[in-house]
């Protein structure tokens, strides 16, 4: 277990978003509980990360459209707008992490492979803060 599944496992049981130094120590329960909801994760893998379009979506409705390249690099482009970001990406472990600069903002994305389907759940750090939880989501290839 890495401090990443239980601050997602925190989230996703209690609607709250804690630092890492913040995490709690768990109960017997509990311990079950995170248990069982890693057994519904998987790792992501690089080679996979690349070869479709990603979706993410934030808590609060902001969605994107995200390119991730064979190279580490990656483009994202705001849904609703023309905004535009550039970034990049590499896998660790079985997770996906994220880094886009955005003027004097670094956004930074640390994402859990779902075992279930490709909806995939990360948090969101700006300036190494936690700032949201979102989903990812992979989109089908291109035929």
């Amino acid at each position: 277990m890495k401090l990443l599944h239980l601050q997602l496992f925190w989230y996703e049981k209690h609607h709250t978003l804690l630092e890492m130094e913040d995490l709690p120590q768990l109960t017997p329960n509990q311990q079950a509980e995170l248990k069982q909801w890693i057994a519904t994760r998987r790792k992501i893998l690089s080679f996979e990360v690349h070869q479709q379009s990603w979706v993410k979506v934030n808590i609060d409705g902001h969605s994107s459209l995200l390119v991730l390249n064979p190279t580490g690099q990656l483009s994202e482009q705001d849904l609703f707008s023309d905004k535009k970001l550039s970034g990049i990406w590499k896998v660790v472990d079985g997770f996906l992490f994220i880094k886009i600069i955005s003027g004097e903002f670094i956004v930074e994305y640390q994402i859990v492979g779902n075992e279930r389907d490709n909806i995939h759940c990360g948090i969101e750090y700006i300036n190494g803060k936690v700032s949201t939880y979102s989903k990812f989501m992979q989109l089908k290839p291109k035929i």
